[in-house]
């Protein structure tokens, strides 16, 4: 087993969940927006969304992205970018509409709004799905732009990005943003998701996520959705774990400042975005070439460290999923990312010892003194 292995859950212990499920259990409530979850969805907002957000929690990330294109009607080509994780591409699928895959820019990993608006014009396609790779602080106020003036939706995809300063994109109706609460996050309840849309639009992505229906106790059918609740289980989780964030993310953000300054030494490496623009899922580093990433997780496992490879592999290497044209810088970021844990919990021992195995790991990788 490894001395530092790549995700280390962070779920609060049951003593601070548990009596939360008190009020569940009195009222016979356990999923379909009950108390809780509706609590949760509300310190949600409170903490991250604008004056017109409403939160929808949702029973995964996957779930949460499907919600929008399903409360929207969408059936038809929806543009994503190739380098992403193949959830995007099961979310899109799960809403009933066909992804289409685009490149993204090799300086930021993202789709760029040029590359959108030429894919929208080139596929007929008036909606999108956009990665905010890694959950790093995105704006894609120009991508909703473009977007709207086909008279489509926008949906982020920011699963690792809970907890990041962000733009409220759901000032437009037509604009939403999807996270996961997936045990692997850094807000994680074990399984689950949420979406930030306008408030306009609650009633539509309830009804997403309940099959079509209108919560409540008559019938009430309109369009079709899918089984996409939180239950208040988890939702329970949610709460204790909102509670205690803002000192883990403190803690994670630590750990990524330490990597990124190390990391900034070496020629050719690069580590995304600044230290305080993520919440640090685990950190990923853009080695000089796909030799120096074999390298580099090599001399990291030797030392005890998991790493793991983002996004592999490319969904452009993917044989049943159309694309607008190659998608040569999402399969060479695909072979060139290596990604390294981050814990919310590290002391300032464990701390230095990561630290000194990326540093280790980076001299075994790269060619070149460092700066």
């Amino acid at each position: 087993m490894a001395t530092f292995p790549f995700i280390r859950p962070d779920i609060p212990p049951a003593a601070e969940w548990v009596p939360l499920l008190d009020e569940a259990y009195r009222g016979g409530r356990f999923s379909n927006y009950g108390p809780i979850s509706l609590r949760l969805e509300r310190l949600l907002a409170g903490a991250w969304g604008g004056p017109d957000t409403v939160c929808i929690a949702a029973s995964s990330g996957t779930a949460a992205i499907a919600a929008p294109l399903l409360a929207g009607g969408v059936t038809g080509r929806v543009i994503l970018p190739a380098f992403t994780f193949v959830a995007t591409l099961s979310a899109v699928r799960m809403a009933g509409a066909e992804p289409i895959l685009v490149d993204v820019d090799p300086n930021d990993w993202r789709v760029a709004p040029h590359v959108l608006r030429e894919a929208l014009a080139a596929t007929g396609a008036r909606s999108a799905v956009m990665l905010a790779p890694f959950g790093m602080r995105s704006d894609f106020s120009a991508h909703a732009a473009i977007v709207a003036e086909r008279g489509g939706l926008l949906v982020v995809d920011n699963a690792a990005g809970l907890g990041t300063p962000r733009t409220a994109i759901e000032t437009a109706p037509h604009c939403s943003e999807a996270c996961s609460l997936h045990a692997t996050k850094p807000l994680a309840i074990g399984e689950g998701g949420v979406v930030f849309a306008h408030r306009s639009r609650e009633d539509d992505l309830r009804r997403a996520l309940n099959f079509g229906l209108r919560p409540g106790p008559v019938p009430d059918l309109r369009g079709h959705g899918i089984n996409g609740k939180l239950s208040e289980l988890h939702a329970a989780v949610g709460v204790a774990a909102v509670e205690r964030f803002p000192a883990r993310l403190a803690r994670r953000q630590r750990l990524a400042a330490r990597y990124h300054a190390a990391a900034a030494r070496w020629p050719g490496v690069r580590a995304g975005c600044a230290p305080g623009d993520g919440t640090w899922q685990f950190f990923p580093l853009l080695l000089p070439g796909p030799r120096a990433a074999e390298r580099f997780a090599a001399a990291a496992a030797a030392r005890g460290m998991e790493t793991r490879r983002y996004y592999v592999p490319s969904l452009s290497t993917l044989d049943d999923v159309d694309r607008v044209g190659p998608c040569p810088v999402s399969e060479e970021l695909s072979a060139r990312m290596c990604c390294v844990p981050v814990y919310a919990d590290a002391d300032a021992g464990e701390e230095e010892a990561m630290l000194a195995v990326v540093e280790q790991a980076l001299a075994a990788a790269v060619d070149g003194p460092p700066a």
